[in-house]
């Protein structure tokens, strides 16, 4: 267990307009925690909904899991350090090469570059449908952890602030990794559904196994009492 840690509440924006995480926002901003941008909002509010965020002076965190060509990754990159977000995502998939474009264009304004994480194996996957895609790509199947395990591996030895994984495995990535921010979704409070989730734990449980940040989505914004869920979240992660 490794209990010598904080570890932030992540909440994830997931609304289709930006108008309406904007509101949401306004419920809880008195709380620290940080705010996800992800896909569906960025789509609709796009720039303009985090420089707003970032104009009210909150921690954000723009989930868009970059994963293309190197030269392409390297210059979104940049787009969202310039936006001043605190931290990014891309898929350690990507590569080397990749990585080492995003590291060298960042390295040009470092005062504003945001923690990269490395994104391994989505929190949607069992050992079952992993196997699916690890099989058409390689012809042998391998189960999740070790997928994210040898990701971490090259993720840190490219460079990158943190990585995002599911809870099954973020307890051997802490013990290797100490240092490193490890980000973990699929969390689900005490009697909540998994949903679209596969690997799945509790907030409190997240903690002790190592994670130095949990991402909460539904379970607050499609709360009817989403402060009280918040404030119970911050409890089990104190």
């Amino acid at each position: 267990m490794h209990l010598n840690h904080s570890t932030d509440l992540i909440v994830a924006l997931d609304f289709p307009r930006a108008d309406r995480a904007l509101a949401f926002v306004e419920q809880v901003e008195d709380f620290p925690v940080v705010f996800k941008i992800g896909l569906e909002v960025f789509l609709n509010g796009g720039p303009d909904l985090v420089r707003e965020l970032v104009h009210r002076k909150k921690r954000v965190f723009l989930d868009l899991k970059f994963h293309d060509i190197p030269n392409t990754v390297a210059r979104a990159a940049k787009q969202a350090a310039l936006l001043h977000v605190e931290m990014m995502t891309l898929h350690l998939a990507g590569g080397s090469a990749m990585m080492k474009a995003v590291m060298d264009e960042l390295s040009d304004i470092p005062t504003l570059k945001p923690k990269v994480l490395g994104v391994s194996v989505l929190t949607s996957f069992d050992d079952v449908r992993w196997a699916e895609v690890v099989r058409s790509m390689t012809g042998h199947a391998v189960k999740a952890v070790d997928s994210v395990l040898n990701l971490v591996d090259d993720g840190v030895s490219w460079g990158v602030d943190g990585v995002v994984c599911s809870a099954m495995e973020v307890d051997l990535i802490s013990a290797r990794y100490p240092s490193l921010y490890t980000v973990v979704p699929g969390i689900r409070p005490e009697g909540s559904a998994a949903q679209d989730q596969a690997r799945v734990t509790t907030p409190a449980l997240a903690r002790k196994m190592g994670a130095k940040a949990i991402v909460v989505g539904r379970p607050i914004t499609e709360s009817k009492e989403p402060r009280k869920m918040i404030e119970m979240l911050l409890k089990d992660l104190s």
